[in-house]
């Protein structure tokens, strides 16, 4: 596999596109500071680590696959701000809101493969710190498995193995012009980065805004997903449900949107006022409402019984009839003065319905509605477990509940590509906004996300995804 990296971000460090300047791309990159002098101790490995974590900006995924799929809808009060372009499907390889994953994730990985190359001659002061050695070493690969996974969503036009997939790199060097890889190439990159990382990552490790074992198993199970390796799939769900697999009910389950309760979460990111606050994608800090729920999503709900309803929704009778009342409230903020929500990036719920699509994929429908039913039991009060006659209803309850108990966390527009769908809105959601349109077909240019053309422009020979 390819071994280098053309550092999408090149441009911002030096303050001009490489190819910009021809005398330019024969000096020797000075904008780090070079690792044998940066990571030395086992202090340093560990900031370094932090410092991965601190990259990886996962809510972009969030707004995106929000505002491209049926979750959402054009707010009131967004009519003169025109915020949101990627909503309208109108959009070229120089949209941000499309390509940001891009340069953030491929920033994630360069500092992941740095810290990589020093991490096994880093000094140790004792015995605990030795073994921790390699914990941080599985940490570090299994964030890259992770960014690379997230590429794969975002990028690969097709989630088939002989489709293109990412860049591969596994070490740092600026001025590469690397090639994508496959599909499946890049698959074999991110099985083996877990696989190690699993290996090397401690049961007794609980630290939730870090990666532990049991998180692991839940990345693993979503790239599986993504794969469709059903097997695979099926294994890492339940690895990660008999890890962690309690499923939160009532008040629990809402106080995970206000941090106040973790039952649920493998692995989340710290947010605070240095790093910006989810609400804010949806309503800004002036009340103006860009994007609400959508009418198609809320009526997927029991509004009486279902917890989810209130938990994400909320109907703001105090704003005058000429603004937006609806609002999404997943994300309000931990308390009225804290507005800001920790970043959960893998949760319980999401393996249940990983583990119920891989069983329904494997043709064992009774498994399948088991796993299922769990997830809509501790959601709704009085719940009556459903059984399925066929496959296909059973998938079909499994999408529904996916776009039910995921929305707004990154997996809508993602979910309808991986089961090539088209993005379909309800009459009502078009009303409101210039333009705004109905159907995304299989077809259309915009289903398929765009290579950044910043990208392409620095490296030529990358392969850009069709229609761009």
């Amino acid at each position: 596999m390819r071994k280098t990296f053309n550092k999408y971000i090149a441009a911002l460090l030096l303050g001009t596109l490489l190819v910009s300047c021809e005398k330019n791309i024969e000096l020797t990159p000075t904008d780090t500071i070079s690792n044998e002098t940066a990571i030395k101790t086992y202090d340093d490995l560990d900031r370094a680590v932090i410092g991965v974590y601190s990259s990886l900006n996962y809510q972009q995924a969030f707004y995106t696959s929000t505002i491209m799929a049926d979750e959402n809808r054009w707010g009131l009060d967004n009519s003169t701000r025109n915020y949101g372009l990627g909503h309208r499907w109108v959009f070229d390889s120089s949209n941000g809101d499309v390509t940001a994953a891009w340069a953030s994730l491929y920033t994630t990985i360069d500092r992941i493969n740095r810290a990589l190359e020093s991490a096994d001659a880093v000094t140790t002061a004792n015995a605990t710190q030795e073994a921790g050695k390699g914990r941080l070493k599985g940490e570090l690969l299994a964030v890259r498995g992770f960014a690379l996974a997230e590429l794969l969503r975002w990028f690969a036009p097709t989630y088939e193995s002989t489709a293109l997939g990412v860049v591969v790199i596994t070490k740092s060097e600026i001025l590469g012009k690397p090639q994508r890889n496959t599909f499946a190439e890049t698959m074999t990159q991110i099985n083996a980065d877990l696989s190690q990382a699993d290996a090397l990552i401690p049961a007794s490790f609980t630290d939730l805004f870090r990666i532990t074992k049991p998180a692991v198993a839940a990345i693993r199970a979503r790239a599986a997903l993504y794969a469709k390796d059903w097997a695979g799939a099926r294994t890492y769900a339940a690895q990660a449900i008999a890890a962690k697999g309690t499923l939160a009910t009532g008040t629990n389950y809402a106080n995970i949107w206000k941090d106040s309760n973790t039952s649920e979460n493998y692995f989340q990111l710290r947010r605070n006022s240095n790093a910006g606050s989810v609400r804010t994608y949806w309503t800004d800090d002036n009340t103006d409402v860009f994007f609400s729920p959508s009418y198609k999503l809320m009526d997927t709900y029991d509004k009486t019984n279902d917890v989810r309803y209130n938990a994400f929704i909320l109907n703001d009778t105090s704003v005058p009839s000429t603004r937006e009342n609806w609002k999404v409230n997943k994300y309000s903020g931990q308390d009225a003065t804290n507005r800001f929500n920790n970043i959960k990036v893998f949760r319980v719920s999401e393996m249940y319905l990983i583990l119920a699509e891989a069983n329904a994929e494997l043709n064992d429908l009774s498994a399948g509605a088991t796993a299922l039913n769990a997830v809509r039991s501790a959601r709704i009060a009085g719940y009556t477990p459903q059984a399925f006659a066929s496959k296909e209803a059973l998938i079909d309850g499994i999408m529904l509940e996916r776009f039910k108990e995921l929305a707004f966390e990154g997996h809508r527009f993602f979910d309808l590509r991986r089961r090539q769908l088209p993005v379909v809105r309800d009459d009502r959601d078009i009303a409101v906004g210039t333009s705004v349109p109905k159907t995304l077909p299989t077809t259309g240019r915009n289903y398929i996300l765009p290579i950044p053309a910043a990208e392409v422009f620095a490296n030529p020979g990358i392969q850009q995804n069709p229609g761009y």
